[in-house]
């Protein structure tokens, strides 16, 4: 089960949003044959997991409509495989990213319920911008999970990683999840996002304000 959230934690910061144009200005991988590989750290910097996301297919309708399918693999500490990589298809609908927690799962998703609203991102960034609120819930097993939250870009900032330096809007999100007859946990989340790339690097903390995890990419193929 940790395994499995983890896992859409880790494609959620990965997958991003578009603005304007398909061929200049979108904020994710989105040439066929891209990948993208990155390191996940805790709070003190100790390497906990790695992951690897491919593009595969790219199917374009219009400069405002497509989708983008990519593989999304995670390994453990050791870079051994945690699980087969899976297929994961996200849509743009007039230029915005329209997220769908049970397709972000492939497979995994066949004996999934999810219900709400789901997050998306709007067509155009500036500084400032509120994204807007969202809640969905997820029951796994009979377990059901209800997640909410909102996202606001506060920032344009450099950020540099192993992979190069990048030019980036900064993204916060305030999340709560919820099990049930368990107590809400509530964090933050901070995502930079570079053009025609994605999320370069994400940060999370607890309700305390103490640093968790630490997630950035380490080499990438454009």
């Amino acid at each position: 089960m940790r395994t499995i959230f983890n896992f859409i934690f880790t494609v959620l910061c990965l997958l991003p949003f578009s603005t304007n144009t398909f061929a200049q200005d979108v904020y994710f991988l989105d040439k066929q044959g891209s990948e993208v590989e990155y390191v996940i750290k805790d709070g003190k910097g100790s390497v906990l997991s790695y992951g690897k996301m491919v593009v595969t297919d790219v199917k374009k309708k219009d400069a405002k409509n497509f989708s983008v399918t990519y593989t999304a693999e995670t390994f453990n500490k050791n870079k051994k495989s945690l699980m087969p990589p899976v297929p994961i298809t996200i849509e743009i609908v007039d230029e915005a990213v329209m997220y769908n927690a049970k397709a972000l799962l492939g497979e995994m998703g066949e004996n999934v319920e999810i219900s709400g609203t789901y997050p998306s991102f709007p067509a155009t960034l500036e500084v400032g911008k509120d994204i807007g609120e969202y809640s969905y819930t997820t029951k796994i097993m009979g377990i059901a999970t209800t997640v909410s939250g909102n996202n606001k870009v506060t920032a344009r900032e450099e950020v540099k990683t192993d992979a190069g330096s990048f030019d980036c809007f900064k993204v916060e999100s305030e999340i709560s999840a919820k099990v049930v007859l368990m107590k809400a946990v509530k964090t933050k989340t901070i995502n930079w996002y570079a053009k025609n790339i994605g999320a370069v690097k994400t940060e999370t903390y607890d309700n305390k304000g103490k640093l968790q995890t630490v997630q950035e990419i380490v080499s990438l193929k454009k």
